[in-house]
């Protein structure tokens, strides 16, 4: 399933294809704490991911 996520700090996006909405959490997680050196608030990771729903 593919899930999009969008940062509300540098305005940037990206893709994630899995059938596991705990992993697309622990990628945007990751993504925070590597690309942007913080953390991530629940509500914002809430906010920030998309599901897409396949044409």
């Amino acid at each position: 399933m593919p899930y999009r996520f969008v940062c509300s700090d540098d305005h940037c996006a990206f893709l994630v294809h899995s059938s596991s909405t705990d992993e697309v959490e622990r990628l945007v997680r990751a993504h925070v704490r590597m690309a942007h050196g913080g953390r991530i608030d629940p509500a914002d990771l809430e906010r920030g991911i998309e599901h897409i729903e396949p044409a």
